[in-house]
């Protein structure tokens, strides 16, 4: 699978509650979660955020906000698909800001008949908010659930054909996301290990 007619969907509405604020502004070696992942995204893909405009001036994006918001990570993936205008989308949430160079390695392994492509891990969980999809697969089972308000992802992926691809101790550590404060000063010592700063 080429990179061309492709998107990314950034989930960043999220309540963030156990976080105490808005993590997407979270910052890691000076540049918020929603910074580093904005500038890891190749230009040629359409970008899409769902949730509140960041206001970042020097990346090209749109926004979108589910209605009502609150609904959840499906009814905002719902939400930024009514603005993709490609045949396959990059899903990642915005907690997860080491996670999107691994995600568009997937795209490699995409076949005309994968619905999505999926890091399982080896309890056989798969991340479906770090994941690549079919966007004509989703609509479809979109349109078999029904109002996607508070509905989970996983529900959403029974109606898919998925491909799955282990994930690697790399990858799992890369695929760690922010939910409390002792989060952000893990990924911010995981950054200061890597050789590339975004």
């Amino acid at each position: 699978m080429q990179s061309n007619s492709a998107s990314v969907i950034i989930l960043t509405g999220g309540t963030s509650k156990r976080f105490g604020s808005d993590k997407s502004q979270a910052k890691i070696g000076g540049v918020s979660l929603i910074e580093r992942i904005l500038a890891s995204i190749p230009s040629e893909f359409e970008t899409i955020i769902v949730g509140p405009d960041p206001m970042i001036l020097k990346a090209d994006y749109r926004t979108v906000q589910e209605h009502p918001i609150g609904g959840g990570p499906l009814a905002g993936f719902k939400a930024g698909l009514e603005l993709c205008t490609s045949e396959i989308v990059v899903l990642i949430a915005t907690d997860m800001p080491f996670a999107l160079s691994r995600t568009l390695h997937l795209m490699e392994s995409m076949k005309p008949h994968d619905d999505a492509v999926i890091y399982a891990d080896a309890e056989g969980f798969k991340q479906s908010l770090a994941a690549i999809y079919r966007v004509e697969a989703v609509e479809r089972a979109l349109s078999l659930m029904g109002n996607a308000h508070g509905q989970s992802m996983q529900t959403m992926l029974s109606h898919l054909h998925i491909r799955e691809i282990e994930m690697s101790k790399e990858v799992a550590l890369a695929f760690s996301d922010i939910d409390t404060t002792e989060d952000l000063e893990r990924a911010i010592a995981f950054a200061s290990h890597m050789k590339d700063g975004l």
